[in-house]
């Protein structure tokens, strides 16, 4: 996105295979950056299964509103609404009616930093419509109401599929972020979105760059039992990776990211705090630096 007068960047986290810790990622990163970091963050869920916003809203304790209430009336889909007649002209929603403020102003001022949330829902779904221009409303939201100029950093939590929401996300952002597990189907998912983000570009002339692939679920003690060293391997000597490189940092397997009493939230376990301070740092400072 080329606005000399915007400071924030877009940011997807994405990969055309599921269950590869994406969501994890992506809240962890926001939560860290706004609460630790100073950063003010707005997540956006794209992702139908609308698993950030769930882990949100349970951060929050704001659950049973977001079930009797907010689901209703203020999430992502006030962006792609159709208008009720053919002539009529579509517009966006204010701020106020779709992004959640999260933190409270004491916080904020202690912090420096907030997180915000544009939330996801499953009726998602209703909207993907691949035929018609919808997609580039995210962008055209985040331009028009000025976000990049109130927000260091606008994550999109994108589904793990080829869809109306992935272009949408990609057309929306400058950067990429890959999180991947170990297993012999990551090669096809990273292969799979390379060509889907090449044809975004090729297609709408984008200027979106990689930060990054980020290896989720690592062993600890980072020692990968002989069959995951061989994963590693054909991972590092495929094109694709090469291409969109490799992060330093990773997110190591934790069980209490899944089933701990605190929720999925990688700040709040002594462990998984530690690698997403590292991942954190290390993705602001790629940035900064104008990857």
């Amino acid at each position: 996105m080329s606005d000399k007068k915007a400071q924030g960047k877009v940011i997807s986290f994405i990969n055309m295979k599921g269950g590869v810790g994406k969501t994890t990622l992506c809240v962890g990163v926001s939560e860290y950056m706004a609460h630790y970091m100073g950063k003010k963050v707005l997540l956006i869920d794209l992702d139908p299964q609308f698993n950030a916003t769930q882990t949100i809203m349970d951060l929050y304790d704001l659950t049973d509103q977001y079930m009797s209430t907010y689901r209703f009336t203020k999430t992502i889909r006030l962006l792609f609404e159709e208008t009720q007649t053919v002539s009529a002209r579509p517009t966006l929603p204010d701020k106020k009616d779709v992004i959640m403020n999260l933190d409270e102003p004491e916080l904020i001022e202690k912090n420096h930093g907030k997180l915000d949330i544009i939330c996801g829902t499953i009726d998602l779904i209703k909207d993907d419509d691949s035929r018609k221009s919808k997609y580039k409303r995210v962008r055209k939201f985040i331009r028009e109401k000025a976000l990049l100029s109130e927000y260091d950093y606008i994550m999109i939590d994108c589904p793990p599929t080829i869809s109306f929401f992935t272009d949408s996300a990609l057309y929306a952002s400058d950067y990429y972020i890959v999180p991947t597990r170990i297993d012999r189907y990551s090669i096809l998912g990273i292969n799979l979105l390379k060509s889907v983000v090449e044809q975004a570009k090729f297609d709408d002339d984008l200027s979106i760059k990689p930060l990054g692939i980020i290896y989720t679920s690592y062993p600890t003690g980072d020692k990968p039992r002989p069959k995951q060293q061989e994963i590693l391997d054909i991972l590092k000597a495929n094109s694709d990776v090469t291409e969109i490189g490799l992060l330093s940092h990773k997110l190591h397997f934790l069980a209490h990211l899944m089933t701990g009493k605190s929720g999925n939230v990688a700040s709040k376990y002594v462990q998984s705090r530690k690698d997403i301070k590292a991942i954190s740092e290390e993705i602001d400072n790629k940035v900064q630096k104008g990857r």
